[in-house]
């Protein structure tokens, strides 16, 4: 009896260093949390024109695979996607602006300015031919670049992006036409809101971790908030560039994205002759992150494809 109780004790005194660890230090529980995520990925950064980009590199394999995410979001996006990827090499940067990259109030971050940022990028890094894929601003950035560069472009794969005019506006586009943008986070209370506007089925994420997420997005507001006008000010869409996309396309969807609707679908199929579609059922505007498996696979098997 003595031992039970001495047992239980020292496990009510564990359970509780780490609730308060937890609280007390969220950002590296946060970093525990992806640290399995990055198994094989190492951080590194580089100076690229007039900004430091912090990016993540690693993998083995002949093909190399950037990964470009969306607005208000950084380099963690991909690598829970690309642990079911093993034999490909990736290159997975924090755009301009955004994660632990270069913020500037003096720079510019519409899409035009962004592409050319990756452009020093891949410079820097002695990147010169690769497969590049975006999701939602970053896959309109890749569009946008996969045109201007085919060259040194593979394959486009193309996740929930940006960029065109959709036939049915989604709720979230309808929202920011009368003056509000349910992609900024307003305070703690207000994540929930946005991870369910995200995905269909959220991810568990403990709470100090939700509360660390919560209070990046809040702090990052402003800048995003100048970042989104500066996009819908100077846009650059790849809508206007689909003749000169002239290698193979892959065209990933989230049936269910409050985003952009997955009307996009039909406008990018009768823009690009050489595509490959697959529409993700209950899926939100994140298939990378909500169902990575899924999406590497069809990934992994356009790249084999157009080997």
């Amino acid at each position: 009896m003595k031992w039970t109780k001495r047992i239980i004790i020292v496990l009510a005194v564990i359970f509780l260093s780490i609730a308060a660890f937890s609280f007390i230090f969220p950002e590296k529980l946060y970093m525990m949390t992806i640290k399995g995520d990055r198994a094989g990925l190492v951080i590194k950064e580089v100076q690229a024109g007039d900004h430091k980009i912090t990016y993540l590199e690693g993998g083995e394999g002949a093909e190399t695979l950037v990964l470009i995410h969306g607005f208000s979001a950084d380099k963690d996006n991909w690598p829970r996607m690309a642990g079911y990827m093993p034999g490909y090499q990736f290159v997975i940067p924090d755009l301009p602006g955004f994660g632990d990259s270069t913020k500037s109030e003096k720079s510019e971050y519409n899409v035009t300015a962004q592409v050319e940022r990756l452009d020093a990028f891949f410079t820097a890094i002695g990147l010169k031919k690769f497969y590049i894929a975006g999701n939602s601003m970053g896959g309109n950035i890749s569009g946008i670049y996969a045109a201007k560069y085919p060259q040194k472009i593979k394959g486009l794969i193309l996740l929930d992006n940006s960029g065109m005019k959709f036939p049915v506006e989604s709720p979230v586009r309808q929202a920011i036409a009368r003056g509000i943008n349910p992609l900024l986070v307003s305070g703690r209370n207000d994540y929930d809101r946005f991870l369910g506007v995200v995905f269909v089925k959220p991810p568990f994420i403990p709470l100090p971790v939700k509360w660390f997420l919560a209070d990046k997005a809040i702090a990052s507001r402003e800048f995003n908030s100048k970042v989104f006008r500066e996009i819908n000010t100077m846009p650059a869409l790849i809508e206007d560039n689909f003749d000169k996309l002239t290698m193979p396309v892959l065209i990933i969807w989230g049936d269910k994205d409050m985003v952009l609707d997955v009307s996009g679908v039909t406008v990018l199929e009768k823009g690009i002759k050489n595509h490959t579609t697959h529409i993700l059922k209950d899926c939100g505007h994140v298939p990378m992150i909500e169902r990575p498996e899924e999406t590497a696979g069809y990934i992994k098997a356009f790249i084999e494809a157009n080997r």
